[in-house]
């Protein structure tokens, strides 16, 4: 039964998290190597996976992400996601009071047969009217990413 709870699951090609700390998010690239991961000619969504706490204090986050071959910079977006209701309940899945949300990147994108190929994801987030970032984002206790082939 296990085995084929296993098999079921051909979507996703990629999976990793990084565990943050009690210090919080830092605006240190996260960084996922994909070079050992064979691609198919076909197309992928992109999804960044965040947990939050209650110790998060914002509705919001900005994050920036990158996808480099070698170091050459191949696409890079500024991408804001909503993490509350406007009622100040928590989006996401969970139970408990750690919710992760599910964020759409890139749609139907086309991985470079070149290698090595990197993903970094940070967060710019500041305080209104603060024109210094948060050094730390407390509240945020994981960040990941998966990569998942579409069936086209």
């Amino acid at each position: 039964m296990l085995l084929g709870l296993i098999s079921c699951n051909k979507e996703s090609h990629f999976t990793s998290y990084y565990t943050i700390g009690i210090e919080g998010m830092s605006t240190k690239p996260y960084v996922f190597e994909l070079s050992d991961i064979s691609f198919e000619s076909k197309p992928h969504n992109i999804f960044v996976h965040l947990r939050n706490d209650n110790s998060y204090v914002f509705n919001n986050i900005f994050l920036i992400c990158s996808l480099k071959v070698a170091d050459e910079l191949v696409l890079q977006d500024t991408l804001e996601y909503a993490m509350a209701k406007p009622d100040g309940t928590w989006l996401g899945d969970g139970f408990t009071e750690v919710k992760e949300s599910k964020l759409w990147w890139k749609e139907g994108i086309f991985f470079p047969e070149s290698k090595p190929l990197v993903v970094e994801i940070s967060h710019a987030m500041r305080k209104s009217g603060s024109i210094k970032g948060i050094s730390n984002l407390e509240g945020i206790v994981s960040v990941g990413l998966s990569v998942e082939a579409l069936d086209k």
